[in-house]
């Protein structure tokens, strides 16, 4: 299967797993990779381990750590902390796979709302998002520490 930009899909290759500790010099390689000045320290990811780690997963390729994805729950909602695949394995379907499986599993858990945040010139996020039932609900100015705008987005979970 080849995606619109002419690279060959992934999708049956990518392995969805539960991060570990083991897998954050990779994870912050991506991070760094995607997000550059913005990317969020490894005392972040710590946090996230230490109270999202449920539904903190790495998508491997090959057996090598393709991208990951972080949600933080309560009981009836959630919020997409982060979300990012190396640069090599873009637009090949990781995204996609680590967002559906992390929507199945929060709405495993009775999750019934997502939330999200989005650059608003992030024009690939958004449209996965939306493709993934998301809708945008507002406009967040100067909502990324660089003063970036972002747009909140939302979905139910069945």
């Amino acid at each position: 299967m080849r995606s619109f930009h002419g690279q060959r899909s992934l999708t049956r290759a990518i392995q969805i797993v539960p991060f570990r500790l083991r897998h954050l010099p990779r994870v912050l390689r991506i991070e760094r990779a995607s997000f550059g000045a913005d990317a969020w320290p490894r005392k972040y990811f710590l946090e996230l381990y230490r109270d999202c780690r449920d539904f903190f997963v790495v998508a491997k390729v090959g057996g090598r750590i393709a991208g990951y994805a972080v949600a933080c729950a309560d009981k009836r909602n959630a919020e997409i902390a982060s979300l990012a695949v190396h640069p090599d394995y873009r637009r090949r379907g990781v995204a996609d796979a680590l967002m559906r499986h992390t929507l199945a599993e929060l709405s495993a858990a009775g999750v019934r709302r997502v939330e999200l945040m989005v650059r608003t010139e992030n024009l690939a996020g958004a449209q996965l998002y939306r493709s993934l039932g998301f809708r945008r609900v507002r406009l967040v100015p100067r909502y990324y520490e660089d003063s970036g705008d972002g747009f909140l987005m939302a979905r139910a979970i069945q």
